[in-house]
């Protein structure tokens, strides 16, 4: 049993997580091996030999020794050992390449604890020797950026390793006291950018986020908060500590980042009403950000729902998917910050801080007791159990999500045991369809779920934590195998789809990254359906379109050749009028590349993607100019600077600077021509609403003589119907395109 815990231990945080791989510890000169260097989300993308023996022939995903970010002879002997036993080569295989995943991609930035001199990052603040010491930054995903929590995770497993391998032990330790600074920087934030000192170029996280406290984005990729974060901070000394006896990390920068804790749980502690005067008291926490995922971003203005006071519970905004809470009061989290808090204080009280012990012993008894008494509901079906969140006021939330710490994984977090009733209750609940909405089976593989990447896409994590919360020998067999059986990269997915194996996520953000691509699964077009004009399928589609939430549906990729070259050039532009003869579209049709290749060869073809439906359109015809009269009635509909903006583009000539040269200048690369144009053309226009239309703009035709409709259907076997035109007609003499048309389906 103790052998298959730890392999079930590395498998969880050992082989979801991709990084870009440097040299360290491998005796050989990083720079020399950089640059041959794959990433490694994209290796691990592909299986690589040698395979395993077993059935199901896994790949050996390791990366070369010469890629690896650090390296651990103890790693390698616990590997070689392990896998000895192990009469499943399967299982063995995946224990290969996720036990050691962490050393051997993630570890982006180590320094063996030499004093650092102060350094000054550009933009940003002096260090002034914050950074002194062994300092480790590891990283969660493919984003140079470490989540507290992941990396605890991640370097949970080497924990026991660390009192016999120096080079661990050092790791660890600067792991610890690089958390310490991140704590101490931006306590609220759950993800932060590479420390000053590593050199490493922090990275944009590309959101609209308006956050309070402020933070400084060089210093903080994401600011989340997320009680399970500072937990984890905790948790990574304190089994530290248990596994090694060190006090090393018992330093100033840590005893101030735990009085930095504190705070902020003092401060989260709080309700959101005044209990003397009813007054509503805003959070010191505010997290809005512009998306279009309920789950990305706290309500009421970034507040979050009210919570009530007296239940000595802490808020979170949060959820360790990096959702948002609805109730504030995260009851795993929760759970977890009560035990990491009494663990440190025993720590600190076996080195004689007595006061800033009886601090952290008292807060994490508050929070036990207050889970007991808020955080525990009579479930009808099941008896009492532990609600997933509640707010102090009565109401709670009843549900598990996969992400640890989670309802299931309470008694690994040293909560309770797992023979606890309320424990047991719990369990049988949030393992079950009728009891938990994220409990999810099919097909190919079952287990607990989230909101974070959707209602067919279970976690194999949830399973491993089944087999590591049982004592019944048939559900840990049952588990081990599932997730076996689904990665058949040799490594474990973030999600798999519940009738699909090969339909995966990996992390970060639940980012499909499946070699065998997307399924299309959202309609099914067969020839019944089919109008018998082009035009009329094209405008029931394209309303359909509108009415599903496509992002701008009229932008469509116009493309043309040039003749007698053959050159082909593509752009999009967007679809202004279908009428009966065609697609219209209006542009510059003196200076552009697609005039110049229209004049040369006058037909051209049209692609229209609409992801949200699946579908694509393809267009392709013969094209003619549309007459004065057609384009100015448009024309005139467009904005005034818009019609400015018409005469003033020489559209695609080269814009060079006032000298007429082309320079280093960062002042004039040549924009400063075009706009005093626009100056120019504005005061030729002043006071005039009746802008004429220039002679070399106006609107160009594409007139169909095929027209093709494809719907996304699974495995690549898509529905696809070509319309092609009957009879090539009399263009010139007024060719109607609702004629008569020939429909085929065609083969995908």
């Amino acid at each position: 049993m103790m052998l298959v815990l730890v392999i079930i231990a590395a498998v969880i945080y050992g082989s979801a997580v991709y990084g870009e791989q440097n040299v360290l510890g491998w005796g050989a000169d990083p720079n020399r091996y950089k640059a041959a260097c794959p990433d490694y989300r994209h290796y691990s993308m592909a299986p690589h030999r040698p395979l395993s023996s077993g059935p199901l022939s896994l790949p050996y995903q390791r990366p070369s020794p010469h890629c690896r970010s650090f390296s651990s002879p103890a790693v390698e002997k616990v590997i070689e050992d392990l896998t000895s036993q192990m009469e499943d080569k399967d299982l063995a295989r995946i224990f290969e390449n996720a036990f050691p995943n962490t050393l051997d991609t993630t570890v982006r930035w180590h320094v063996d604890g030499k004093p650092m001199k102060s350094r000054k990052r550009k933009g940003g603040d002096d260090d002034d020797g914050h950074w002194d010491g062994p300092q480790s930054f590891i990283v969660t995903g493919d984003i140079n950026a470490e989540w507290l929590r992941d990396s605890t995770n991640q370097l949970a497993q080497y924990q026991p390793l660390a009192k016999k391998d120096k080079d661990i032990e050092r790791l660890i330790l600067g792991a610890i006291n690089t958390q310490a600074e991140f704590v101490i920087e931006s306590p609220y934030c759950n993800a932060f950018q590479p420390p000053s000192p590593s050199e490493v170029a922090p990275s944009g996280n590309g959101q609209d986020d308006t956050v309070h406290p402020a933070y400084e984005p060089t210093k903080v990729f994401e600011c989340k908060y997320e009680i399970d974060s500072l937990a984890a901070f905790l948790a990574l000394g304190n089994q530290f500590y248990n596994s090694t006896g060190s006090k090393e990390f018992l330093h100033t920068r840590w005893y101030l980042a735990i009085e930095t804790l504190l705070e902020v749980l003092e401060e989260q502690a709080k309700p959101t009403f005044n209990p003397r005067t009813g007054d509503f008291e805003r959070n010191e926490y505010l997290f809005r950000r512009r998306t279009q995922a309920g789950t990305e971003t706290l309500n009421l203005g970034g507040i979050g729902n009210p919570l009530n006071g007296g239940t000595g519970l802490i808020r979170s905004a949060f959820r360790p998917s990096d959702d948002a809470t609805i109730l504030g009061y995260f009851v795993p989290g929760n759970a977890m910050m009560a035990v990491e808090l009494k663990r440190t204080a025993e720590i600190l009280k076996a080195v004689g801080k007595s006061e800033v012990a009886k601090k952290l012993q008292a807060r994490g008894e508050s929070i036990e007791k207050g889970i007991w008494e808020h955080g525990v509901v009579k479930h009808k079906r099941y008896g009492e159990v532990f609600a997933f969140e509640v707010d102090g006021y009565g109401s709670s939330i009843i549900m598990d999500d996969a992400n640890l710490p989670s309802l299931l994984a309470l008694p690994l977090l040293g909560f309770v045991q797992r023979d606890e009733r309320v424990y047991q209750n719990t369990r049988k609940m949030i393992l079950e369809r009728a009891g938990n909405p994220y409990y999810m089976e099919g097909r190919a593989f079952g287990g607990i779920g989230g909101p974070h990447v959707g209602l067919q896409h279970p976690w194999p994590m949830s399973r491993l934590v089944q087999a590591m919360t049982s004592d019944d020998d048939d559900e840990i067999t049952a588990s081990l195998h599932a997730v076996r059986n689904t990665s058949r990269l040799g490594l474990v997915h973030e999600t798999i789809h519940v009738d699909r194996v090969t339909d995966y996520t990996i992390a970060p953000a639940g980012k499909n990254t499946n070699p065998q691509a997307d399924q299309y699964t959202k309609g099914s077009l067969t020839r019944a359906q089919l109008a018998a004009s082009p035009f009329t399928q094209f405008h029931t589609w394209f309303t359909q379109a509108r009415s599903s939430s496509v992002h701008q549906p009229e932008t469509v990729c116009l493309s043309t050749a040039h003749l007698p070259s053959g050159r082909v050039s593509s752009r999009y532009v967007y679809l202004k009028e279908l009428d009966a003869r065609g697609f219209v579209i209006y542009s510059n049709w003196l200076h552009s590349r697609k005039a110049e290749d229209v004049r040369s060869n006058p037909r051209a073809s049209l692609a229209f993607w609409w992801q949200e439906v699946e579908r694509q359109v393809r267009v392709e015809g013969r094209v003619e100019r549309l007459t004065m009269e057609e384009t100015k009635r448009y024309y005139d509909l467009r904005a005034r600077g818009s019609r400015i903006g018409a005469w003033a583009s020489e559209q695609s000539q080269v814009l060079l600077p006032a000298g007429g040269e082309v320079g280093d200048s960062e002042e004039d690369d040549g924009r400063a021509v075009l706009e005093k144009r626009v100056r120019d053309l504005e005061q030729r226009f002043d006071g005039k609403d009746d802008i004429p239309v220039p002679e070399f703009w106006g609107g160009l035709r594409v007139m169909p003589d095929m027209v093709e409709f494809w719907q996304g259907r699974e495995s690549r076997l898509h529905d696809r119907f070509r319309y092609s035109r009957i009879g090539e007609g009399d263009i010139e003499g007024g060719w109607q395109g609702d004629g008569e048309w020939k429909i085929e389906r065609l083969s995908p």
